[in-house]
């Protein structure tokens, strides 16, 4: 069941020409983009997207969901909607607020803050034919002992729109929620003309009374929550049979469909409470989002996968992993990869050439932390211990990462104080991601 909207377009040739040039360009650059370090994929359960050859920007991280809400703009296409694609993108914004105010929420996820837990799920069927969709939900026990079953239920609503896919990118997104107090570990031993709001009015229902409950849960998020609940209702109303709002549909991407720069300014915007910039989020201050700082929409969820031989880096990546056709409409499509991460953990006793290797810089140097003045992102003063420095810039800036209590923060150097980025911490390996080839 779907209800279809009609949004009365006039004819534009441009726009069928984009149309006419539209193919399936696969999602790997995608995937490469977001992920940012060498894998090999284990599972994909899609790798279609949708996408204009001819124009620069397919290699980017940027959301698929709004990838597509562009294509429909801009191409006069229609474009298919599932719940289950927009309650992702709420529990994306959930997961980066509990990653930056991970102490705050503690005690919804945890019995014991302060100290990672690591839930093991053990699956011998892997080594044969892998089937990494069964796997993945193996986890759902450990993890439903730990956080509970009302708050494990809360993140997984079942639409009659959810697919087995669906599911298990729900559940890759749940995980990145409670990243900051879990590890996981798998052991083995041997402008749009027309909207399609899919599944039933009950299911719309259903995403708005589950944004209700997140806001019981999530004092920091109430203020975003209650601007995104006028929306919600809104298509709540209309899958339930209510009259359509044109100027409402009309304003999904673009504020009443208006063309001319590169900001989404429609009521999409809502579902973001985060900003981005170089994967760096900042609660937003305003409605209208510029290209570029938008998310991967991908939950990416390491784990260790513990062989005969051996162990594996391993990670679980869900989300909207890409843009398929469906007869005449365009859908962003949720779905969850399994990726063995192929680059080399840095040494213990690493050096600057290790650091050259896994940036792909040149021009970083180490200084000890009493020699830079270091502060957290509050402007407080962080005992650096060691201090790496990628240039300096032309305009006298450069980037950097600080150690403090043997975590590395991304930080920005202007003249000779260096500013954490970010509130927390990482091992080096991982910090090494945030730094710019």
């Amino acid at each position: 069941m779907a209800v279809d909207l009609t949004l009365p377009l006039a004819e534009d040739p441009h726009a069928a020409a984009l149309a006419s040039r539209l193919r399936e360009l696969g999602n790997d650059a995608f995937l490469r983009a977001a992920v940012r370090e060498p894998f090999t994929v284990r599972h994909r359960s899609t790798d279609r997207l949708l996408g204009d050859p001819d124009v620069r920007g397919n290699d980017s991280a940027a959301s698929l969901l709004v990838r597509a809400l562009h294509l429909c703009f801009a191409a006069h296409l229609p474009l298919s909607l599932s719940p289950d694609v927009l309650w992702y993108a709420v529990v994306h914004e959930v997961a980066t607020h509990v990653r930056l105010n991970a102490d705050a929420y503690a005690g919804v996820f945890t019995d014991t803050p302060g100290s990672r837990r690591t839930l093991v799920v053990r699956d011998d069927a892997l080594t044969g034919g892998a089937d990494w969709q069964r796997s993945l939900h193996l986890v759902q026990g450990p993890l439903r002992e730990r956080i509970g079953e009302r708050v494990a239920d809360l993140f997984q609503p079942a639409f009659s729109t959810t697919t087995p896919a669906d599911a298990s990118a729900a559940l890759v997104a749940l995980m990145d929620v409670v990243s900051p107090y879990y590890d996981f570990r798998w052991v083995t031993r041997c402008g749009i003309p027309r909207v399609r709001l899919e599944g039933t009015g009950q299911d719309w229902r259903l995403l708005a009374d589950r944004v209700d409950g997140l806001a019981e849960r999530f004092a920091g998020l109430r203020p975003w929550l209650d601007a995104l609940r006028p929306v919600l209702a809104e298509i709540a109303a209309t899958a339930a049979g209510g009259p359509v709002d044109p100027e409402f549909w009309g304003s999904l991407y673009k504020w009443e469909s208006r063309s001319g720069s590169d900001r989404v300014t429609g009521w999409i915007t809502r579902f973001f409470a985060h900003r981005y910039d170089d994967r760096t989020p900042v609660p937003a201050t305003a409605d209208g989002i510029e290209d570029g700082h938008f998310p991967a929409h991908l939950s990416v969820v390491p784990f260790t996968w513990q062989l005969p031989d051996g162990e594996r880096r391993m990670a679980f990546v869900g989300g909207v992993l890409g843009i398929e056709r469906d007869e005449e409409w365009v859908r962003p499509r949720l779905g969850f990869a399994v990726l063995h991460l192929t680059a080399p953990p840095l040494p213990a006793d690493w050096t600057l050439d290790d650091v050259r290797a896994a940036t792909g810089r040149t021009d970083v140097t180490l200084h000890p932390g009493e020699g830079v003045r270091c502060v957290s992102t509050e402007w407080r003063p962080l005992s650096a211990t060691r201090v790496l420095l990628f240039g300096p810039q032309e305009d006298g800036t450069c980037p950097a990462l600080l150690e403090h209590d043997g975590l590395w923060y991304p930080a920005e150097c202007v003249g000779p104080t260096c500013v954490a980025v970010r509130p927390t911490g990482a091992p080096l390996a991982e910090a090494l991601r945030s730094v710019t080839r």
